[in-house]
């Protein structure tokens, strides 16, 4: 090899050497940028995980104290809600039901405390609104109660909150806005039971006797007949706003639908050329089906033999 070519054959080795380390330096440069970015892609799915976890578990436990209260047992229900904020303080219906459960206890004053903080967390929610009514009327603050019920009919046009509206405005003896919002009530739903009453008892009140009697009439109509009852006292029978809510979860993702194919399979317990045909376990069914193929339906017993 003459000299000349041994100069040409060292310079492109090192330029090769040359660019093989600059190819380690941008590798080695750019490694801990992309580490970085796996870094960061793993703590967000981790808190992701992390939070839907969360979510889950309070929602389990909110669940669990709806179910308690479906049994009458707000006591117990009431734990439960407080275990579902203690894992999520920020789940709102769980303060909300918790604010139920105080409530069907008669502790109104954490009662309120709970719904008033459900109803700003939640301002379009007519359960917060609701319950918060029925605490403001079981203290006895009826003007607070009728801005309660307000929101309710505002949200959802219902019987049960213009009845609620129209019993608070009776107890400030304000009958003409009584008598309206039951008949408003009545509107919606003619057979509610409480908001005839009411409206009896409202025109009564204001001295027009015979409209009363006839209002009357008409409640004790509604309540023989069966065709509506009067609200209770006790939990849940003061309308289905008085109730605990029950969510839908958002927390856990529904995994993708199964891939599902059918094809036509032998009846492979049949006997070859046998008018008997076998089934392996008994069992009780049959069905019409053409099996012969002559256009007429035959009858399969699956237990038959």
């Amino acid at each position: 090899m003459s000299g000349k070519t041994r100069r040409v054959f060292g310079v492109v080795a090192a330029c090769g050497a040359l660019l093989c380390l600059g190819g380690i330096a941008l590798r080695s440069s750019a490694a801990p940028g992309q580490e970085k970015v796996t870094r960061a892609k793993k703590a967000g799915t981790a808190a992701n995980e992390s939070a839907n976890a969360k979510a889950g578990e309070a929602y389990r436990l909110n669940t669990l104290g709806v179910a308690y209260m479906n049994q009458q047992r707000p006591a117990d229900a009431q734990k439960y809600f407080e275990r579902a904020l203690e894992v999520d303080p920020k789940f709102a219906v769980a303060r909300l039901n918790l604010g139920v459960a105080l409530l069907a206890q008669q502790k109104l004053e954490p009662a309120i405390a709970a719904l008033a903080a459900a109803a700003e967390q939640l301002p379009s929610d007519p359960y917060a609104w609701y319950n918060l009514g029925l605490a403001y009327k079981d203290q006895a603050e009826d003007e607070k109660g009728i801005a309660a019920f307000r929101h309710v009919t505002e949200i959802t046009q219902e019987a049960d909150g213009y009845y609620f509206l129209g019993y608070l405005y009776s107890q400030l003896q304000k009958y003409d806005e009584a008598i309206a919002a039951f008949q408003k009530g009545l509107s919606l739903y003619p057979y509610h039971a409480s908001a005839e009453f009411g409206l009896a008892r409202a025109l009564q009140r204001k001295g027009d006797v015979p409209a009363a009697k006839e209002h009357l009439a008409r409640f004790q109509k509604i309540t023989t007949e069966h065709l509506g009852a009067p609200f209770g006292a006790g939990y849940g029978d003061q309308g289905r706003y008085s109730q605990a809510e029950l969510p839908v979860s958002a927390a856990v993702d529904v995994p993708p639908a199964i891939p599902v194919q059918y094809r036509a399979l032998p009846i492979s317990w049949a006997v070859p050329g046998s008018d008997v045909h076998h089934v392996p376990s008994p069992s009780a069914g049959a069905c019409f089906f053409d099996y012969d193929g002559d256009g007429k339906p035959d009858l399969f017993l699956v237990s038959g033999v």
